[in-house]
């Protein structure tokens, strides 16, 4: 005997799940919740299924998981529900992902430019020339877009240089290396900090902890560095996750050079910081070599 299906209307469906209704439209834009039964233009019923995807979504961006890792999750979730005799999800529309890239680059620009804070939705739909409800159908709100262009922002400032630094076995050189490709991007570096102190001073968990997971990408690779050096001798004893957090301050602080009206070509940026960096944290007996 079929067990019997439980309708809900979407106010009932606000109230059984927590998920405000604006919430539960983006997620059936974006293929992550089975379509409702309509019975007219206007009215749509849903069932226990929405309940329980409703549920897992919640959960699941609770614990700071994004978007596309839940999708994954509720597809394979529907997949296995299919094999075993239940009705699989229908696909949703074709997204024009065009659209959604373009809203990612200008949001990854503007949050560089202007801080998260300033930067609003109406800021990025005017000068795209669409309407919110474009922005809305692939973002649920400016948070969101937030946490997808952080890691990206981060990732393309130094997109050519990870394959130098890899190459590189003698942690000394490492760090130089690291401060030669902060330089060439030195504005763009200083935006993503300022952006980090934002996300960290946010009501938002999920923003915080993007905040912190960014200025940890940061600091762990110096701190990585600086230990190496340590253990081989070739940097004295020192607390090297304190010494990495001061080495990105001395890093952001050359961006000041321009605002006391110093002029300094890119060489002798990169000189002064080796220089500073080798001569404060290499070890006595290397140091005499």
């Amino acid at each position: 005997m079929a067990e019997e299906t439980n309708w809900y209307r979407i106010k009932d469906l606000e109230r059984k799940t927590g998920v405000p209704r604006r919430n539960v439209h983006f997620y059936l834009q974006q293929g992550l919740l089975h379509p409702p039964r309509r019975t007219g233009r206007t009215m749509a019923y849903y069932d226990d299924g929405h309940v329980a995807e409703l549920t897992h979504i919640r959960a699941a961006r609770e614990s700071g998981t994004p978007l596309f890792a839940i999708k994954a999750q509720l597809a394979a979730r529907s997949g296995a529900g299919a094999a075993a005799g239940t009705p699989a999800r229908r696909g949703r529309p074709r997204v024009r992902e065009d659209m959604r890239e373009k809203v990612l680059e200008l949001g990854c620009r503007m949050f560089l430019s202007k801080g998260y804070r300033a930067t609003a939705v109406s800021d990025i739909t005017s000068r795209l020339e669409v309407g919110k409800g474009t922005f809305y159908y692939y973002f649920p709100d400016k948070d969101e877009l937030f946490l997808e262009c952080a890691p990206r922002i981060f990732q393309a400032l130094f997109a050519t240089s990870w394959n130098k630094i890899r190459q590189e076995r003698d942690p000394l050189r490492r760090l130089e290396r690291r401060a030669e490709a902060v330089l060439p991007v030195l504005d763009q570096f200083c935006a993503v900090l300022a952006l980090c102190r934002e996300a960290l001073q946010s009501r938002d968990a999920k923003i915080r902890a993007m905040g912190k997971q960014t200025i940890t990408s940061i600091c762990r690779p110096l701190e990585d560095d600086l230990s190496k050096g340590i253990a081989s001798g070739l940097i004295r004893p020192l607390d090297a996750r304190a010494t990495s957090v001061m080495l990105v301050g001395v890093m952001e602080s050359l961006q000041y050079f321009d605002a006391i009206g110093t002029r300094q070509s890119a060489v002798q940026f990169r000189d002064a910081v080796s220089t500073l960096v080798t001569a404060g944290i290499r070890s006595a007996d290397d140091a005499d070599e």
